[in-house]
């Protein structure tokens, strides 16, 4: 893959932007590599709080003719041209990420992974170290010592939003309910420049009153990413009313730039994944819940005969069932669709502090040791 460098920051992209998302200079061509993928093998690791996840380790063969191995968090195949530096691709674009849940891990693993800067922010710093030693943990899958030390000194732990200040872009990634969110956004906005752009990782929520919350809405917009960002190439783009053009295009851009395949969606209730997910979530619920198959069985006739990549229960698990209980009411509340409305199962197990993966308990338990 031809690395395009920015001509004003030097920032490198490996996918089709006319302008660099940072400084909007534009982008020179070059057929700079580094090194070619000449054998490939796929290696699937046991990962706590999300299904097994692969790597791909690579034998390169460099330009100098010597030999290296690298490890990619995306598919790589024999042929494929690849830098083996992490330095090569880093850049001065800081992003924020508010939240210490498993999605603003997920998205902080991602934006390190990439070269990126990262101001993490939450309300406990105990949190946030906790939070900081399982996305090293999951680095280090993917880099090397140097590699690693590099991607973690680009990242900054805060419980103040003062620390947001010099950020170009930042993401809320806090629990998934109206109130919270209004009060985070606002008080990002009090913290940013008038230039840094505000995003929300909203799965369901109406933007247009999201955006209520600010007094520079056109600098606002929705990059809805999924668990895990590492691994998922979809980001549902999404535009208050109030969303300039600018910023629409800027987030389509970074999504992009990250190796995601954005999808431009309304600002309708759930978007377009939850608006079709939810309801297969539910039905899979009612079947457990009149003993058609146990939650195994089920799961099993899903992923086989739908040719899904995991369970609908063993996916609202990986989810959060409080998160999918959260979902599910905006979208019954919004659509007044029965269809959407959670099952009492669904809320039994929540109400029971069985949430999922996160909890070690579910429709599943999760508490034993991963098989060695």
């Amino acid at each position: 893959m031809s690395m395009r460098p920015c001509q004003g920051c030097g920032r490198r992209y490996g996918y089709p932007v006319d302008v660099c998302t940072v400084c909007r200079s534009p982008l020179g061509e070059t057929g700079e590599r580094n090194g070619e993928v000449v054998a490939v093998t796929e290696v699937a690791t046991p990962s706590p709080g999300h299904e097994d996840v692969p790597y791909w380790c690579a034998l390169v063969m460099l330009d100098d003719g010597s030999y290296a191995i690298s490890k990619h968090d995306a598919p790589i195949g024999i042929g494929d041209k690849t830098h083996t530096s992490a330095r090569e691709t880093a850049t001065a674009f800081r992003i924020g990420i508010v939240g210490s849940g498993v999605m603003a891990r997920g998205l902080v693993e991602l934006f390190l992974a990439r070269g990126l800067e990262v101001v993490w922010v939450a309300r406990s710093l105990e949190r946030l170290e906790i939070a900081r030693a399982k996305v090293e943990s999951r680095l280090v899958r993917v880099m090397d010592d140097e590699q690693l030390a590099f991607a973690l000194s680009r990242l900054a732990l805060s419980d103040d939003l003062a620390h947001l200040a010099a950020c170009d872009l930042v993401i809320e990634a806090v629990v998934e309910e109206i109130e919270p969110k209004l009060a985070v956004l606002r008080s990002i906005e009090q913290a940013v420049s008038s230039e840094c752009l505000i995003a929300t990782n909203t799965s369901s929520l109406p933007l247009d009153v999201l955006a209520s919350a600010l007094e520079r809405p056109v600098r606002f917009g929705g990059m809805h990413f999924f668990n895990p960002p590492i691994r998922m190439r979809l980001v549902e783009i999404v535009r208050s009313p109030q969303t300039d053009d600018d910023t629409d295009e800027r987030l389509f851009e970074l999504s992009l730039s990250l190796g995601k395949i954005p999808v431009r969606v309304a600002n309708s209730p759930g978007f377009v994944v939850n608006r079709v997910l939810m309801p297969l979530l539910n039905e899979a619920v009612r079947a457990l819940e009149d003993g058609v198959a146990p939650a195994e069985d089920i799961d099993e006739a899903i992923r086989l005969g739908l040719n899904h990549p995991m369970g609908p229960l063993a996916l609202a698990d990986l989810i959060g069932l409080d998160v999918v209980v959260n979902i599910m009411d905006d979208l019954h509340n919004r659509l007044g669709d029965a269809a959407y409305a959670p099952r009492p199962m669904l809320r039994q197990l929540v109400e029971q502090g069985k949430s999922g993966r996160k909890a070690g308990a579910g429709f599943y338990d999760y508490s034993a040791p991963p098989l060695p």
